[in-house]
């Protein structure tokens, strides 16, 4: 992921997300004090860059060719809905005043918390059994790899 655990299976995936904060950092650094040996561009507006980290989201991206094993573990624990995310990112990023701003769901605390639930007090999954599948709600459409339709 963008913290730079290792994802066997998804090391493409997780070395371009890897590569945000880097490409941010120096997008913010180009748009503020412009490139060596270039004229700097004044824009007609404000332009600003962040990096948006949504951690991980129930989406065909996340469940598609996923195993009971992945879906348990870290799935299970760590993943959560589309909307639950979007709440928690959206007044977020509407507050970054600066460039350069970080947004993120999934942070340590959350992490510490999710593990701190499941393992210690063994709350289990809103969204995944024990055997590794979706839990489908009554009147929720889902997809053959267990992906909620949204619309």
């Amino acid at each position: 992921g963008v913290k730079g655990g290792g994802t066997p299976g998804y090391a493409t995936y997780g070395a371009t997300k890897r590569g945000l904060p880097q490409l941010t950092a120096s997008l913010v650094k180009e748009l503020d004090e412009g490139v060596q040996g270039y004229d700097k561009v004044e824009t007609k507006g404000k332009i600003q860059v962040h990096s948006v980290s949504p951690g991980m989201v129930f989406t065909k991206l996340l469940l598609d060719d996923s195993t009971p094993e992945l879906r348990k573990f870290p799935f299970g624990i760590l993943a959560a809905q589309p909307e639950e995310v979007a709440a928690d990112l959206v007044p977020k990023i509407l507050g970054i005043k600066t460039n350069g701003g970080i947004v993120e769901f999934l942070t340590t605390d959350k992490i510490l918390t999710k593990f701190f639930e499941r393992f210690v007090l063994q709350k289990k999954s809103k969204y995944i059994d024990d055997d590794g599948n979706v839990i489908r709600f009554p009147g929720e459409e889902y997809d053959a790899d267990g992906v909620r339709a949204l619309f």
